[in-house]
């Protein structure tokens, strides 16, 4: 296959950056530094807030887990998309092409809680697009329970991403980046006040990425269009609006590779494609948001937060599917179809927030609603044509098959959510020292399809926490917190079960060392999730008929450790470290084994990027780690295994001139050859990425 890409991208790219540094030059451009937004810029310090926490509380006195990815982190990485940051995450688990989108998972349960800028969006659905990181200024992850401000979940985490604001002083950024696999990416923003005054702002951010992959065939381009302005409409008052708009089309490779029947790693090359040529899934996705904030003079601050998204998108392929018989290497046979997908959600958050003063002492309070309504529906078609041939997994053609034309698409109707819930939190002092954070949330749900449906009236979920200051510098921790998820099956009765209700139990010690520049913590978990669907034992299933009881039950428990912030004058440091056992308490075929296999026992990750000595500061390098223990997956009576391993990453900075710099990534240094995922001995079992070098230039004015 010809890889190469033709030469008018590379120059369409490369103009990009061109022009945006014409048009900085004909700004009158002032220094770098005045081009930070300090208003919103987060580095992840304890003394530092996070939006999805909506109070004033820092890092250091929330009484859960909490990390910040911020834009100088994925910048220093070279992270472009979300996968790509969540995988240097502490404690997360990226499973790709999981219900056709990428999977994470967090203390064994798998995350399905997104927020934009504190607003519960529609993220990481079936057949979701993945997310550039172009318009974000940071990311922020509570790990565990969130049902207090999310409602329905998982107890695993809540990501929220918070997207760039428009600046009050002018800035213009540009990037080009130049990869392995033909990976090309162009970036420019530009931003600051539209008016003499400044009361009114925008900025602008837009990416377009052109790469192949690894693996041979699959393709992506990408493009990203992103704009938002914000207006003073008085003192303390501010309006935000803002659009996005994602375009992708790209090649696909749905079938991985598969296993050996017994079970064993057949050992293909990483560069295996076992689809069709004409396979592709693209998607089209727009969001609209609006905001207004508005700060009183008493300290209370009110938002409002309203996201709305509308979403397409269309699939075809073709892939091989079937364990291979280690004595005939037959199995695998091609299977596909055709399917579109249409996503709609509508979401609101406002909130209000401040101090008060109850027996001589200042506390904090915390009162809000939100609302969440999706609808998803999925067509699908058949092949007119037979393409049901078998597969040579070592000599497969994908171009030997033509693309057969496709029948009517039908569907089963969309899925309507709708959740809406009031919560509400009190931060009480109750000595110098000693903080207690009491809330609840009182929810609704429902859901309909066009053969059933679902609704749950009231559901209430408490949340409380201990905070003690032992020393200036550190603070130790207790919290509770719940999450609960409905379930749709029914009961012999006809009723449908009760939710599941996620608990979590942390308590740890946070420290803000070095003045505040960096964060420290140490924290020990326990989840428990009860009311898990099972079989009704009373009464079987009759044919496709099934009835089920809520008595399932599962723990996940363990460690994580977490450094984060600047050990030493130009030197960043972020360490993590994730110990996770999970079992099945309560089950009427897995129990006492874990449930969640794919989860390693023990996750390590380290980056830290320094200014070397000498040369007037202008030479940085960087160095990461990404290591875990085995995991295992059971397939048809069999076990797949990947051992533990270690990934190493470089960076090598250099900083051209005031307004330029350029760096060199270089990730899997030592091509170490692994499975970033498995699924099964038929297919979908994942490589991860081989060896990969990047180079990038960065202007800023």
């Amino acid at each position: 296959m010809d890889t190469r890409k033709p030469f008018h991208v590379r120059t369409a790219l490369a103009s990009a950056i061109m022009l945006l540094g014409a048009g900085a030059h004909a700004q009158t451009a002032p220094e770098p530094q005045a081009s930070t937004l300090p208003e919103v810029k987060v580095t992840g310090s304890a003394d530092a807030p996070a939006s999805l926490l909506k109070t004033s509380q820092s890092l250091k006195e929330t009484p859960q887990s909490v990390t910040v990815i911020d834009r100088e982190r994925m910048q220093q990485q070279n992270l472009q998309t979300l996968e790509e940051v969540l995988q240097q995450a502490p404690g997360i688990t990226v499973q790709p092409y999981q219900q056709l989108t990428t999977g994470y998972y967090a203390r064994g349960f798998k995350i399905d809680s997104f927020q934009q800028d504190g607003v519960p969006v529609l993220m990481g659905q079936t057949a979701g697009a993945p997310e550039d990181m172009g318009m974000y200024e940071r990311v922020e992850i509570l790990r565990g329970a969130n049902g207090l401000l999310q409602g329905t979940g998982n107890p695993a985490a809540t990501v929220n991403l918070v997207p760039k604001r428009a600046p009050r002083q002018f800035g213009a950024r540009g990037a080009l980046t130049a990869g392995s696999w033909n990976r090309y990416r162009a970036e420019a923003d530009v931003g600051g006040p539209v008016n003499e005054s400044g009361s009114l702002r925008a900025r602008m951010v837009v990416s377009h990425e052109d790469r192949d992959f690894f693996y041979d065939v699959a393709d992506q381009k990408s493009t990203n269009l992103y704009g938002t302005a914000e207006l003073d409409l008085g003192p303390g008052t501010v309006l935000s609006v803002g659009v996005h708009h994602q375009r992708i089309r790209s090649i696909t490779n749905m079938a991985g590779v598969p296993f050996y029947s017994d079970g064993r790693d057949i050992g293909l090359p990483r560069s295996t494609y076992l689809d069709v040529a004409w396979d592709r899934f693209n998607w089209d996705n727009t969001r609209v948001f609006a905001g207004l904030e508005h700060a009183f003079d008493n300290g209370w601050t009110a938002k409002l937060n309203v996201n709305r998204l509308s979403g397409n998108a269309d699939m075809k392929y073709a892939g091989a599917n079937g364990a291979v018989d280690p004595a005939t290497g037959a199995g695998p046979r091609l299977t596909g179809a055709a399917y579109e997908f249409e996503n709609r959600q509508t979401s609101a958050d406002g909130y209000l927030n401040g101090p008060f003063t109850l027996f001589g002492r200042r506390h904090e309070a915390l009162v809000g609603v939100n609302h969440l309504r999706t609808s998803t529906e999925q067509f699908s078609a058949n092949f007119l044509t037979p393409i049901g041939v078998p597969v040579d997994v070592w000599n497969w053609d994908p171009h030997s098959v033509p693309e057969p034309a496709v029948g009517p698409y039908t569907s089963r109707g969309p899925t309507r959510m709708v959740q809406s819930g009031a919560y509400a939190m009190g931060r009480f002092s109750l000595a110098d020292p000693l903080k207690l954070i009491l809330g609840g949330r009182l929810s609704r749900w429902k859901q309909s399809t066009s053969s059933a449906s679902s609704r749950i009236n009231s559901e209430f979920t408490p949340y409380g926490g201990l905070v003690l200051d032992i020393a200036p510098q550190w603070a130790l921790y207790a919290s509770y917190a719940q999450v609960f998820q409905p379930q749709t099956q029914a009961t012999w009765e006809g009723d449908m079960l009760d939710p599941v209700q996620g608990s979590n139990r942390e308590v740890g010690i946070k420290g803000g060392l070095l003045d505040g520049r960096l964060d420290a913590s140490l924290a020990l978990f326990n989840i428990r999730q009860r009311n898990r669907a099972q079989s009704d034992p009373a009464h079987p299933c009759a044919g496709a008929i099934c009835y089920y009881i809520a008595s399932g039950e599962v723990e996940s428990r363990g460690i994580e450790a977490e450094l984060n912030g600047r050990v030493l004058p130009g030197l960043d440091l972020s360490l993590g470290y994730t110990y996770n056992a999970t079992e099945y308490l309560k089950d009427a075929q897995s129990q006492g084994q874990p449930f969640a296999r794919f989860t390693p026992k023990h996750i390590f990750r380290l980056w830290a990027n320094t200014v070397l000595p000498g040369n007037d500061g202008r030479l940085s390098a960087g160095l990461g780690i990404q290591a875990q223990s085995a995991y295992t997956v059971q397939s048809g009576g069999v076990t797949l295994r990947q051992g533990g391993y270690a990934l190493a990453s470089l960076r090598l900075g250099y900083r051209i001139s005031k307004h330029m710099s350029a760096a060199l990534h270089v990730n899997n240094l030592f091509d170490t050859r692994y499975y970033q995922s498995l699924s099964g001995t038929s297919w979908n079992n994942r490589y991860g990425e081989p060896r990969s070098v990047a180079l990038t230039l960065r202007m800023e004015y």
